[in-house]
């Protein structure tokens, strides 16, 4: 006869076993499985996910100003500018430091240009903190002369071995890997606010570049560096047409690339195929305003990337940058940034 291994009872058959073990000791039938998980662990894990929502819910419905306010305090101390909330914000930034600058010698004998101090801070640190105070915290250095030199931490570093033989835009794509998805670009012989960041980062359009519309003002006080070597732009309907060195006339020019510009992960897929399809194509001979592909500027890149049909935009500005290309141009910028 039957009998019960936790109480010792007998029974006449295993079903009234199987009753009193169930009814008496809470034994229960092995749990009916699903898709060979038993089913009681998916029914647990739906209780407690509708557990967790409603009480996220009701933490929020009585602290969530509060919470919000803690977030919002927390990424403010990690250089996070709030107003950029709700924009397409682009976290990256590729900074080109590859060149000679020979207008700047001797002063660069020892040390690549944005390694030159402009009150306080070199002109790299400058950039860094424009950047890292709107929340680009993730920035890469394309190196060339005297690379090693330039060693700032939390950056990723790559290099132009060619730096003497090719140009801005050749230097732009040793960083090809990092083309990827929506960035900021950036000349690293400039110095600007975060006002001027902050305009640009704003701007929806999958490509845009800062324009400054105030560029005559800047030569009427540069006796050394050409006007002819300004980028100008010619602007239509709110979309730069025409842009480069020695393209645009002075009458036409809207005003001055100034080497900062943003591209959305769309534009930044735009750069990138338009590149591979102009290096295949144009090996070897002219290409835009450049002798060759490898010693373009990036504002030739630009310019064949608007005749090929895609919108690029023009983000305004009156003054709030310097370029430092010439001793004459690190002078004044010291005496503009010096400490009082």
């Amino acid at each position: 006869m039957p009998i019960c291994k936790i109480c010792g009872t007998t029974f006449k058959n295993t079903q009234g076993l199987a009753g009193h073990r169930r009814l008496r000791h809470g034994v229960q039938k092995p749990a009916l499985t699903l898709a060979g998980q038993p089913l009681y662990h998916k029914v647990l894990q739906h209780l407690a996910d509708k557990l967790a929502e409603k009480l996220a819910n009701a933490i929020l419905e009585a602290h969530g100003q509060e919470l919000l306010e803690g977030c919002m305090e927390e990424l403010s101390h990690q250089g996070f500018a709030p107003s950029l909330l709700g924009e397409r914000h682009v976290g990256k930034a590729i900074i080109i430091a590859a060149g000679r600058s020979p207008r700047l010698l001797p002063v660069t004998r020892d040390k690549p240009h944005c390694l030159l101090e402009v009150g306080n801070e070199t002109i790299m640190e400058r950039e860094l903190d424009a950047l890292r105070s709107c929340g680009i915290n993730y920035i890469v250095v394309v190196r060339g002369y005297q690379g090693e030199k330039i060693n700032y931490s939390h950056i990723r570093y790559f290099e132009n071995i060619g730096y003497e033989n090719n140009g801005i835009l050749s230097s732009l794509f040793c960083a090809e890997g990092e083309i990827n998805d929506g960035f900021v670009f950036s000349y690293s012989d400039i110095i600007y606010g975060t006002d001027v960041l902050q305009r640009l980062l704003k701007d929806k359009s999958d490509i845009s570049l800062v324009v400054d519309t105030e560029w005559m003002s800047h030569y009427e006080q540069r006796h050394q560096h050409p006007l002819e070597e300004a980028e100008l732009t010619m602007v239509e309907s709110n979309r730069i047409t025409r842009i480069g060195k020695n393209i645009v006339s002075l009458r036409e020019a809207h005003g001055e690339f100034i080497g900062l510009a943003k591209f959305t992960k769309r534009g930044a897929e735009i750069l990138r195929s338009n590149y591979a399809r102009v290096l295949s194509e144009c090996q070897g001979r002219p290409f835009q305003n450049a002798p060759s592909v490898e010693k373009a500027y990036f504002t030739d890149m630009i310019q064949e990337i608007i005749d090929n049909g895609y919108i690029v935009h023009n983000v305004d500005i009156k003054d709030g940058w310097v370029e430092i290309d010439t001793p004459e141009d690190l002078e004044r910028a010291q005496r503009q940034f010096s400490p009082n």
